[in-house]
């Protein structure tokens, strides 16, 4: 279970796409451990199939805002605010 919760992820999704304009899930990624305050057991936390919680945790956020149609994939491999 992760420390933070899916609204802050989504939030932080929305930050980083803001700062970095279309990018990949990597970039999302980097830029959200740099510049948000991650909690240490999500970033260290693995899922039960061995995956890390964060990059999950992220990933969810990214689902939940495509589907209320916050986040688009104008090409595979890239998330982009709407």
């Amino acid at each position: 279970m992760p420390a933070a919760s899916r609204a802050t992820y989504c939030r932080w999704v929305v930050h980083a796409l803001t700062a970095l304009g279309p990018s990949s899930p990597k970039s999302v990624y980097d830029w959200i451990r740099k510049n948000e305050p991650v909690p240490a057991a999500d970033l260290s936390g693995l899922t039960k199939d061995g995956k890390n919680l964060f990059e999950k945790e992220v990933r969810f956020a990214r689902l939940d805002l495509f589907q209320d149609g916050t986040v688009i994939s104008p090409k595979r491999g890239v998330w982009a605010l709407k």
